[in-house]
């Protein structure tokens, strides 16, 4: 593992054991945008029954519940559960949503309980095989994983431009190719508009390939294009019986 990585793994361990750090590190380098990106899963949610892996503090499992979805969450952070039942709480939605402390690894669910399972800025677990067929196992038939896999800002202004270049030095640039189409020309850039983003199956990951295929889902990768940012999705689709 380079030193790079290290620092990485070792940065986001610290963020994981504290709410306030973790809150501050998703708000403050982001220009705010963490929660826009987050929010990019609901219009592709599927279903009424959702979970969230890798729940964090609860922000987006309080978004789901309030559009709607009957939703539970995992963490094995337990200050991270802590800080979603937190949340939920002063959102009055705690009597609604379940929160578990575990492993995606080993999921505390039934076969076939999720319509959609939701994962945003994951670490290395999103890669594991194990995790994917866990996920895979808990879907219903034409279920869908949902990853938001990675997210860049793009240099527009000064500030913006120092904060990209912080995330370059820390991540190592971005998490994905800009996009080409199959024919080798450059993808287009997709609105922010939910009805205007285009696919881009053949975008190229930086960091470890989500093997979507060995637990027997159907892959489709989207690049979504903001004057400012630039978001990337990852979906694996169960197939329906």
């Amino acid at each position: 593992m380079s030193a790079q990585a290290r620092l990485r793994r070792g940065l986001f361990e610290l963020l994981y054991k504290n709410r306030l750090l973790y809150w501050f590190a998703s708000t403050i380098p982001f220009a705010g945008q963490w929660r826009v990106w987050q929010r990019l899963a609901l219009p592709r949610l599927r279903g009424h029954e959702v979970l969230e892996v890798g729940c964090g503090i609860g922000d987006l499992l309080v978004d789901m519940t309030r559009a709607g979805h009957h939703c539970q969450g995992i963490d094995r952070s337990p200050q991270m559960v802590a800080a979603t039942r937190t949340r939920l709480a002063r959102s009055g939605l705690d009597d609604q949503v379940d929160v578990y402390e575990g492993s995606v690894q080993a999921l505390p669910f039934g076969d076939a309980s999720f319509d959609s399972v939701v994962s945003t800025f994951p670490t290395e677990y999103i890669a594991d095989p194990a995790a994917l067929r866990e996920i895979a196992r808990v879907l219903r038939p034409g279920g869908r994983l949902i990853v938001i896999i990675g997210a860049n800002l793009l240099p527009v202004g000064p500030l913006r431009f120092l904060l990209t270049l912080l995330h370059t030095l820390v991540y190592g640039g971005r998490p994905y190719a800009a996009g080409r189409r199959a024919d080798g020309k450059p993808g287009e850039a997709a609105s922010d508009s939910a009805a205007a983003h285009r696919p881009a199956s053949s975008m190229t990951s930086a960091g470890p390939r989500i093997p979507l295929e060995s637990a027997g889902l159907r892959r489709i990768e989207e690049r979504v294009v903001d004057h400012a940012w630039e978001a990337y999705i990852i979906i694996g689709e169960k197939a329906k019986k």
